[in-house]
């Protein structure tokens, strides 16, 4: 995902991604976003496993958690 750097909705996009049947336990989100606006390290069942800054740009990187 590349949204434009000052839509602040991220958060509720990766959100309705995360509970969408579009996501499963294969799947690795990628978004890259702006520095000013950091992303929460969980969104439903998305974690956040790595995160890159470079300059005012984020490359936050979420897998599934698996639940048993």
């Amino acid at each position: 995902m590349d949204p434009p750097y000052p839509d602040t909705s991220i958060h509720e996009v990766v959100e309705q991604l995360a509970g969408s049947k579009l996501i499963n336990q294969d799947s690795v989100v990628v978004v890259t976003h702006s520095s000013r606006f950091p992303l929460h390290a969980n969104y439903g069942l998305l974690t956040q496993f790595k995160e890159r800054r470079h300059g005012d740009s984020t490359i936050s990187i979420y897998r599934k958690e698996i639940t048993a």
